[in-house]
């Protein structure tokens, strides 16, 4: 079940340009619910205004419901139906944000305060960019490539080695991984372009304004638990971009960061396997007996469903995340099934406890 509800979040302008701070977590109340709220500021790249995203979690499930600022007013919002909608209005002075929540007819105080920084693993922001501008005096429009980089990284540079190295062993440290990919695009862009000019009859320049944004935020930086996401998109021509996103959870008891494999005995895999089955066939109310991609109404590309190493953890169950098209259409976006532990208990790992 899709547990991402949408979100509309409100307070003026100018608080903003008060608030010089990348990275806030505040903490409290919605009525009488204790919740945590992380923003991010979106890189310069991104917002003039400066805008923020980020999410807020209930603490009795620490599953991330996120937003985004969709107004430069700081309208921050989600993705689901209107009916899910959630309003907070208010205002912000000496560290704490207060006001009304809204959900349809249903209204609530909430009063969130900042928290100090030793509470959470501590984040620093970085982020650099690279435009290249090649003019071809036949064509009126110029070819432009850009690489965009916005990383929110754990200050420890131990967590941060450890991070880069499972997106690339090659690499100890995020700068050198940047430069590195910078300059590998330029080079590359450059002489395909070139090369398109040089042996091509046609050139169509919009087809060769090429994009590359990569981001790392932190998903959920709670007690216990560092969730980071990796995120990229990817336009090299055609009809559509193409991007995706990995999540890393740093287990701060264990000093670890998990793989499946802590979570789930994957020596049974097949049992494993049947309760996702279950569980994604009870959501879209699909047969059993029947692949999942065959009812008319299915919107599925996949056949089946297996686990998927790619998750996140709350203090309810398990989410498993999928890339574009590995298990719908690209225009659903990223597909996601959540799984509470007490149907996978039977295969969860004896060391294993949220």
């Amino acid at each position: 079940m899709k547990l991402i509800a949408a979100l509309l979040f409100l307070f003026s302008s100018l608080i903003l340009s008060a608030q010089t701070e990348d990275y806030l977590i505040l903490e409290g109340k919605i009525g009488k619910y204790p919740v945590t709220m992380e923003l991010l500021k979106q890189g310069e790249f991104s917002s003039e205004q400066g805008a923020y995203f980020g999410s807020y979690y209930y603490h009795s499930q620490e599953i991330p419901i996120e937003l985004y600022q969709s107004s430069p007013q700081l309208a921050f919002s989600t993705y689901d139906d209107s009916e899910f909608i959630e309003t907070f209005s208010g205002t912000y002075a000496n560290d704490t944000f207060k006001g009304t929540w809204k959900k349809g007819e249903k209204t609530l105080p909430f009063d969130l305060k900042k928290v100090p920084k030793e509470n959470y693993t501590e984040i620093i922001h970085y982020n650099a960019s690279k435009e290249i501008i090649i003019p071809k005096e036949e064509y009126s429009d110029t070819v432009k490539g850009t690489y965009e980089i916005d990383f929110y990284l754990p200050k420890d540079l131990k967590l941060q080695r450890e991070l880069v190295q499972n997106i690339d062993s090659t690499y100890l440290d995020f700068q050198s991984f940047s430069r590195k990919n910078i300059e590998n695009f330029e080079r590359d862009y450059r002489e395909e372009v070139e090369d398109i000019w040089e042996n091509s009859s046609q050139f169509y320049a919009s087809m060769y304004n090429h994009q590359i944004m990569e981001s790392f935020s932190p998903y959920l930086n709670g007690k216990d638990y560092l969730v980071m996401r990796y995120f990229q998109y990817l336009y090299t021509g055609g009809a559509h971009g193409m991007s995706f996103e990995i999540y890393y959870t740093y287990d701060k008891r264990k000093n670890k960061w998990l793989e499946i494999s802590d979570v789930l005995d994957l020596k049974h895999t097949k049992e494993i396997n049947n309760i996702l089955d279950k569980a994604v066939r009870k959501e879209h109310n699909i047969p059993a007996g029947v692949k999942l991609n065959e009812p008319e109404t299915t919107p599925f590309l996949a056949e089946e469903i297996y686990y998927s190493e790619n998750f996140t953890l709350s203090k309810k169950g398990v989410t498993f995340h999928y890339g574009l098209y590995e298990m719908t259409p690209y225009a659903y976006g990223y597909f996601e099934l959540f799984v509470p532990y007490d149907d996978l208990k039977p295969y969860l790992r004896k060391d294993f406890k949220y």
